[in-house]
């Protein structure tokens, strides 16, 4: 990963090139995406946001080109693009001005929640939106593992799906961006600051008045009912990613304190696979950090 990033920062041309050539190839592989908004987050960080800018604006037309010759279509290419490009340069620049992850987090965040206020607001029925967008998807393959359960319980599943999935797809738009943040400022601090990076996400927290209007909003989604409720509760999920982000920070910085600590991780990410509600721990973990400050309690000073 080191020699990509020099290759990246050895000049606009080789900039570009991996930009484009990441993002035509997360057509067919999707974690490639994340590597092409790094690509165009390590410039920004290092160079600023016109830089950013200029790298995206000559990378549009290879990518539109590859669009129109590979899929026959070179506007959804674009867009495709400019979706997972813009946010990221975005909160590349913010990172870049406030020197504070934790900004940069909270900017991310808010980026997700107001896309889902505008979906609400251009939507009459947002989840019946969904629901035929992805009902012929879907559906063969819940009535497939749900044979035994009838057409109620795949009906019931996928009217859940559509009430959430405003939210559910924003909070994944939203990880996707932090991710491809956090490559690129692993790839900046390896290039100019070995060790900043991991000093920086070890030391990730947000303050108690994130946490608190965080916890306002969930006791207001227990209290209302009806499309306020399901609203308020779409609009929760990606600040979710971000406490979730935020608590993976803490069980880093806690198990690195102890010799074991590496193997617990592993149990941790291996675990996540086969038991996705754990991430509503971890997210709690972020949550309460604001309060109960969990590096302090378990491993002392030497967390930082």
């Amino acid at each position: 990963m080191s020699a990509l990033a020099q290759f990246i920062m050895r000049g606009r041309s080789q900039a570009i090139l991996v930009v484009s050539a990441f993002t035509v190839l997360s057509w067919l592989l999707s974690v490639a995406s994340l590597l092409a908004a790094a690509a165009l987050a390590l410039p920004t960080l290092r160079l600023g946001i016109k830089e950013g800018l200029f790298i995206g604006a000559c990378s549009l037309p290879i990518v539109a080109l590859a669009g129109y010759g590979v899929m026959g279509g070179a506007v959804e290419a674009v867009g495709f693009a400019l979706v997972i490009w813009a946010p990221t340069v975005l909160v590349a620049q913010v990172l870049r001005d406030s020197g504070r992850l934790s900004v940069a987090l909270m900017s991310t965040v808010g980026i997700g929640m107001t896309v889902v206020t505008g979906f609400y607001l251009m939507m009459e029925d947002p989840a019946a939106f969904w629901r035929n967008q992805f009902g012929v998807i879907l559906q063969p393959m819940l009535e497939a593992q749900m044979s035994a359960s009838g057409e109620g319980a795949v009906g019931l599943t996928l009217d859940l799906f559509a009430r959430y999935a405003t939210g559910a797809v924003s909070a994944g738009s939203t990880l996707s961006v932090l991710a491809s943040l956090l490559i690129a400022r692993w790839w900046q601090a390896g290039l100019y600051n070995p060790g900043g990076f991991r000093k920086e996400f070890l030391a990730l927290r947000l303050s108690k008045l994130v946490s608190s209007a965080f916890l306002i909003l969930v006791a207001l989604t227990a209290v209302l009912a009806g499309e306020a409720g399901i609203f308020l509760a779409n609009f929760e999920l990606p600040a979710l990613m971000g406490f979730m982000l935020a608590g993976f920070a803490i069980l880093h910085s806690i198990c690195g304190v102890y010799p074991s600590g590496r193997f617990w991780l592993m149990g941790i990410y291996l675990a996540l696979m086969f038991m996705t509600p754990l991430i509503l721990v971890i997210a709690l973990l972020g949550v309460s950090d604001a309060w109960l400050d969990w590096r302090k309690r378990f491993s002392g000073s030497k967390a930082y």
